[in-house]
């Protein structure tokens, strides 16, 4: 076992602790899909480096199970995982594959009891409207919004929650929900969050063709909802001052060239880091020693 061992699940984590406290200069689409990327790639590495790591503490304990096991998983070095290192991966495993079962168990859940609701209106006078994505799916209105805005202003609403539905910004949802379970990478998650809904608003601003528009009918539901009530995945649930001021400002560039750039940089990277991590690995365990 050497460094490079851990080197995916350290980079991946640095570049989410990065991202998550910088702002990017992008169009919030290519903010998204970056910020996205290196969710997903983050749970992907966090996962793989422990099960790794536990698959490798396991043949030291049994190593005539270790001969059935294919090359890639094991250290190119063949050395044994002392207990203080392996103990803890297999712990961490387990509970973070738990953690993440829970999370996709909880969404399914939450996206099934949308979807039984999604051809009704909402009995209530709270302001709110959420995308539901998949068949049967729809943007699921409240009473209280259709109430409450004029006709301008729910057609913002549904231009806003039709861009959710079709880049499928729920799948974005999933990876920064995913990340954020299994490390401490809530910036990097709300950041997504932002990204999306800054998306969604640039969107419903070029369908209805007034940016001031879409602004005051942001602020209007934000304003409209009861002090205790728990942030969702709704309209005005991320940010609202923050996507406010920027759609009071001119519209972002589109980044036709520097956003598939960065976003195509830095899928490579995240998803390039395992397999390199692996190689080099044996690589090392390759090499003659130098003394």
């Amino acid at each position: 076992m050497t460094w490079f061992t851990v080197l995916p699940f350290a980079l991946t984590v640095a570049l989410s602790v990065v991202l998550g406290r910088v702002v990017l200069p992008l169009h919030p689409a290519w903010c998204a899909r970056v910020l996205a990327t290196t969710a997903g790639m983050t749970a992907v590495a966090a996962l793989g480096t422990g099960f790794f790591v536990a698959v490798n503490y396991a043949a030291t304990l049994a190593p005539a199970a270790a001969a059935r096991l294919p090359e890639w998983a094991l250290f190119g070095d063949d050395q044994p995982v002392p207990d203080v290192v392996g103990i803890p991966a297999v712990l961490l495993s387990a509970a973070g594959l738990a953690v993440a079962g829970r999370t996709a168990v909880q969404w399914a859940r939450e996206l099934r009891a949308a979807r039984d609701g999604a051809q009704q209106v909402l009995e209530t006078g709270v302001p709110m409207a959420v995308a539901v994505p998949g068949r049967g799916g729809g943007v699921l209105v409240s009473r209280g919004l259709l109430r409450g805005l004029a006709p301008d202003e729910l057609r913002v609403v549904f231009e806003h929650e039709g861009s959710h539905l079709r880049h499928r910004h729920h799948r974005y949802l999933a990876a920064g929900a995913a990340a954020a379970a299994l490390l401490p990478l809530r910036r990097l998650d709300g950041a997504l969050r932002l990204a999306v809904e800054r998306w969604a608003d640039e969107d419903a601003a070029e369908a209805v063709g007034d940016r001031g528009l879409v602004a005051r009918t942001i602020a209007k539901v934000a304003l409209a909802q009861p002090a205790a009530a728990k942030p969702a995945l709704g309209f005005a649930d991320s940010g609202v001052v923050r996507r406010v001021e920027a759609l009071l400002g001119a519209p972002p560039a589109r980044n036709a060239v520097a956003g598939p750039l960065l976003f195509l940089g830095d899928a490579l990277l995240t998803g390039s880091l395992a397999a390199v991590a692996l190689q080099l690995d044996h690589a090392v365990a390759a090499l003659p020693p130098v003394w």
